[in-house]
C-alpha cells in the first residue's frame, strides 16, 4: 500500500475522531483543547513513523533475515537475487503493472523480469507482477513470532519431561558434552523433519528449477542462531562465533571413512590432524557420539515421540498461519512457522536448564579439541 495513503488514512481517522467526539470536546476547557489541537501534528507523525518502519520498498537486503528449505538441481533459488532483483521483488509483494518500477525511481530491464519468472519468484498476467516469494514486512513478521512464542509455550510442558529423560539418556551414553548439539541439531533441525513428519522440499511448492520453500523476514531474530552442516553420516552444528573449525577437506575425508566402514582411520596424517580436534583416539576409533537413527531403541523412541508431537501440532496450526499471513500452501506454512517454533523451544529448553550451550559455540577460546562437543555420527 502506498505510503502517502497511510499517512493520509491516518489523517482521516485522527479527524472523524476528533468530530465523532464533539460532545467531549465540547465540555473541554479551551486550554485542553488548544492542547489536543497542538498534539494533532505529533500524532500524524506518530502514523507516519509508525508506517515508515512497516516499509518494505527501498529496506536492503541484508537487513532482512532470509531463509531458504529447499533442494534444487541446477540454480539455488538466491541465485536469481541478482543485481538489484531485490528491489524489484519488494516492489511487487502487492501486484501491480511494471510501470511501477518507473514512479519508484528503480532501474530493470526485461531480462531481470524473465530471470525472477523462470526462478518462479515473480509471476506476470495480463501485464501485472506479483511477488512470488513471501516477503514479510515488520507487522506480519512481528506478528508471525509473537504467535510462535504462544505457541512453544503452550506446547513446551508436553515435550519437557521427554527431553529431560532423553538428556539423561544421552549423558549415562557419555554424551554429556554434546547434549545440546544432539537435542538441538538433530531432533529439533533433524529428526523432526524425518519421515514427512513436517513437509520434506519435494512436499512444498515446486517451482521449476528448485523445489521447497525460500521466504524472507523483516528482520534477524535476537538471539544467536546455529546451524547444521551434515558431510553425509557426519553432523557439525555451528554458529557464525565459531572459533574452530578443522575445515571442508578433513570432515569430508573423516565423513568417507565412516561411510565406506573404514573405522578405525589408519591413515596416519589424517588420524593427527582428527586427534587434535578429539573426533578420534590414538586408535582411529571416533570419540564423539554415534547416533543409531530409526533402531528403535529407547533414545529413537523418545526422539520420535517429541518429533511427533511438536510436528503434529505445527502441522495443524498451519492452516491458519498460512491464511493470516497470505502463505502459498498449508506445506510452505509448517515449514515457514516451525523455521520460527524452533528457536523459541530451544529458548526454553536453555532458560529452563534443560540445555546447556557449549563454549565454543559462544566464541570462546576453549581449544579445537573441543570441536567434539558439537560434532556426531548419524548411522541410518
Amino acid at each position: 500500500m502506498n505510503q502517502k495513503f497511510h499517512y493520509f488514512r491516518s489523517y482521516v481517522l485522527l479527524t472523524q475522531l476528533y468530530y465523532n467526539q464533539t460532545q467531549l470536546f465540547h465540555s473541554m476547557t479551551h486550554s485542553s483543547l488548544k492542547l489536543l489541537i497542538l498534539l494533532l501534528p505529533a500524532l500524524i507523525m506518530s502514523a507516519k513513523s509508525s508506517a515508515n518502519n512497516n516499509s518494505i520498498a527501498g529496506r536492503p537486503q541484508n537487513e532482512f533475515s532470509i531463509t531458504a528449505y529447499c533442494s534444487y538441481n541446477t540454480f539455488h533459488p538466491s541465485q536469481y537475487i541478482a543485481d538489484n532483483n531485490w528491489d524489484i521483488l519488494t516492489a511487487f509483494r502487492e501486484e501491480g503493472p511494471v510501470s511501477r518500477l518507473d514512479s519508484m525511481n528503480i532501474p530493470y530491464n526485461s531480462s531481470q523480469l524473465r530471470l525472477l519468472m523462470v526462478g518462479d519468484l515473480l509471476t506476470y498476467s495480463n501485464g501485472i507482477l506479483k511477488t512470488k516469494m513471501p516477503i514479510f514486512d515488520k507487522e506480519q513478521t512481528d506478528g508471525l513470532r509473537g504467535e510462535s512464542k504462544v505457541f512453544s509455550d503452550s506446547i513446551y510442558p508436553l515435550i519437557e519431561p521427554k527431553i529431560k529423560e532423553l538428556v539423561s539418556l544421552l549423558t549415562k551414553s557419555g554424551y554429556g558434552a554434546q547434549t545440546y548439539s544432539l537435542i538441538f541439531s538433530y531432533l529439533l533441525d533433524g529428526y523432526i523433519w524425518d519421515d514427512g513428519k513436517l513437509p520434506t522440499q519435494q512436499q512444498t511448492t515446486d517451482h521449476g528449477t528448485w523445489e521447497g520453500a525460500y521466504w524472507a523476514m523483516y528482520d534477524k531474530r535476537k538471539e544467536d542462531r546455529d546451524g547444521t552442516n551434515q558431510y553425509g553420516p557426519l553432523t557439525i552444528n555451528w554458529t557464525d562465533q565459531l572459533g574452530y573449525w578443522p575445515g571442508d577437506k578433513l570432515l569430508l575425508s573423516f565423513a568417507r571413512c565412516i561411510a565406506d566402514n573404514k573405522l578405525p582411520v589408519q591413515d596416519k596424517k589424517l588420524r593427527e590432524k582428527l586427534i587434535k580436534y578429539n573426533l578420534v583416539n590414538s586408535d582411529g576409533q571416533p570419540v564423539i557420539p554415534v547416533i543409531k537413527h530409526g533402531n528403535k531403541d529407547q533414545a529413537d523412541l523418545l526422539c520420535d515421540e517429541i518429533a511427533t508431537i511438536v510436528s503434529g501440532a505445527v502441522n495443524e496450526y498451519a492452516g491458519k498461519i498460512a491464511s493470516t499471513y497470505n502463505i502459498p500452501s498449508q506445506q510452505d506454512a509448517a515449514v515457514i512457522f516451525y523455521h520460527e517454533v524452533m528457536w523459541d523451544l530451544r529458548s526454553l529448553l536453555l532458560s529452563n536448564g534443560i540445555i546447556h550451550k557449549p563454549a565454543i559455540l559462544n566464541g570462546e577460546e576453549v581449544g579445537p579439541e573441543h570441536f567434539s562437543d558439537i560434532t556426531f555420527i548419524v548411522e541410518e
